[in-house]
């Protein structure tokens, strides 16, 4: 009689996938044991240190792939996508929008949004294919990562979370509580302290980040993951790729004046 390769092939597929899993959980469940402020110090250092932890500016220029409500049919490509940062010297509140801040979208001449705040008065532009997805544009929908920059200062808590991984890489999970009470959990690589994503709540639903394709800045010591992946709960909205990125060179103050 014959095999039924098929059914072979399921066979091994499930093996493998159960070594894998099985692999995962005793990789995660075994990692040294530290304190999240150990993990903090370690996951600062490996990004640049001071010079991470508290720049200046920070220029990005790359493109993005947008997926309304998650869907593939929906999708739209930007080949334009920047973003430019006048960073805040001190931060209490983890989604609030602080220093300066722009964001531009658009595909060959035709804009799908531009976000601008100058540290007092956010501005808005949405074209008519981005007005419905307007929450999900919102700053408090967004602000989180940064605060990781500034939670062993004083006020903040940090907690422990249980260990797991991201795309494979085991990952330490820590909680960071701002003074104003906003919680954003931060997953950091067990082996060379990179952060790998960040989590916390929204309006719209539990919002999270994958970092990877981590890239050093040329002359300052600066790690910038050149891709980041957006979720709204659960489901792939933005995935970009930054293809230039410039650290703590001057930025003309009407780069984030509204009609600019």
């Amino acid at each position: 009689m014959k095999p039924n390769l098929r059914f072979l092939e399921l066979a091994i597929l499930g093996l493998v996938l159960l070594t894998a899993c099985k692999g995962t959980q005793s990789t995660t469940a075994n990692l040294p044991k530290l304190a999240a402020a150990d993990i903090l110090r370690r996951a600062v250092a490996a990004a640049g240190g001071d010079t991470w932890q508290r720049p200046q500016t920070l220029v990005l220029q790359g493109t993005a792939d947008f997926f309304p409500d998650g869907r593939q049919d929906m999708h739209m490509h930007f080949d334009k996508y920047a973003m430019y940062r006048v960073y805040p010297s001190e931060n209490d509140e983890a989604h609030k929008a602080n220093g300066c801040v722009r964001f531009d979208a658009a595909e060959g001449d035709s804009v799908f949004f531009k976000l601008t705040f100058d540290g007092k008065t956010s501005s808005t532009y949405l074209s008519p294919k981005a007005k419905p997805y307007e929450k999900h544009f919102a700053w408090s929908n967004n602000f989180g990562f940064g605060i990781i920059r500034f939670a062993n200062s004083p006020g903040f808590r940090l907690d422990l979370l249980a260990n797991d991984q991201v795309e494979g890489h085991p990952c330490y999970f820590i909680q960071i509580t701002d003074p104003k009470q906003s919680k954003t959990m931060f997953a950091i690589d067990a082996q060379n302290f990179y952060i790998r994503m960040v989590g916390f709540d929204t309006e719209v639903g539990y919002h999270h980040r994958i970092y990877s394709d981590f890239k050093q800045a040329p002359n300052v010591s600066f790690l910038q993951p050149t891709r980041v992946r957006l979720y709204f709960k659960g489901a792939k909205w933005m995935d970009i790729r930054w293809h230039q990125f410039v650290v703590n060179q001057p930025i003309e103050p009407q780069i984030f004046i509204a009609g600019n």
